[in-house]
């Protein structure tokens, strides 16, 4: 009697057919960025109840607390109690909104800011991003594009954060090399002759030391801008020129320049 053959296991069948002898298993997917958690405060004007808009607030973030504004001063913009990372305004009066973010404007420099409009027009749009907030919304903003924004506006700030968290260390850091305060260029610089660890860095690479690779300094601009460098070092660092090589930072001890002399006199 025959035999029926084996059902083929599900792996086997299913989707793309067999997997190809020797080739790897597919494995667990890689992981996206995570996305940021859109923890919120909505202000909205007037005495009556919230606007229709607050539902565009309440859809794009689930944590979401409401709080009425009245003459124009807010006691929730202060975080010290509970965090919050988006601040949600909601209002018709462009006027009155662009006065909230003078006020506040100082203690919002990390959240993001978003007004909720019944509608909006280029002019005031306009006007709204200009007085400090990131984004202008009206309440037909489809909900996926509007968290997908605001999203967006997170990241950037996380973004601005950590560079400048960056700078800060970097900047103590630097001052063991210092007598003076640097120029952002010239912190820039010494930086990059410091993570070199005595090697010389080219002069193309020190030329584009700017925040953008696409406008280097010159040549002479760079001369410079060393010299200049060379004035604020402590008086056991000097920058050397290595020629085409481009230019290195060394520490010269009172041991060593005593037996460079004493090597140069024989």
């Amino acid at each position: 009697m025959s035999q029926s053959p084996k059902p083929q296991p599900a792996a086997d069948r299913g989707g793309g057919g067999r997997s190809i002898p020797g080739s790897p298993s597919p494995g667990p997917r890689p992981k996206g960025p995570r996305p940021e958690v859109i923890n919120a405060r909505a202000l909205y004007f007037g005495n009556g109840d919230p606007a229709p808009e607050t539902a565009l607030a309440r859809a794009i973030s689930g944590r979401v607390q409401f709080h009425r504004i009245a003459d124009d001063y807010i006691g929730h913009v202060d975080d010290s109690r509970e965090y919050y990372n988006t601040l949600f305004v909601i209002g018709s009066d462009p006027v009155r909104i662009r006065k909230l973010m003078r006020i506040y404007r100082p203690v919002l420099k990390t959240k993001a800011k978003i007004v909720i409009m019944r509608e909006v027009r280029p002019g005031v749009t306009a006007q709204l991003l200009n007085a400090g907030f990131d984004d202008v919304f009206d309440r037909e903003m489809p909900i996926a594009e509007a968290a997908a924004r605001v999203r967006a506006v997170l990241g950037r700030i996380a973004q601005s954060q950590q560079s400048k968290v960056v700078e800060e260390v970097r900047d103590l850091h630097l001052q063991h090399f210092i007598r003076e305060p640097l120029l952002g260029r010239e912190a820039r610089v010494l930086s990059m002759l410091v993570a070199a660890r005595g090697s010389p860095v080219r002069s193309s690479q020190l030329a584009i030391s700017g925040r953008s690779t696409h406008r280097p300094i010159s040549t002479k601009s760079l001369q410079v801008l060393i010299s200049g460098l060379r004035s604020k070092l402590h008086p056991n660092l000097r920058i050397v020129s290595q020629g085409p090589a481009g230019y290195s930072l060394q520490e010269t001890s009172p041991a060593r320049t005593l037996l460079d002399s004493a090597s140069k006199r024989t």
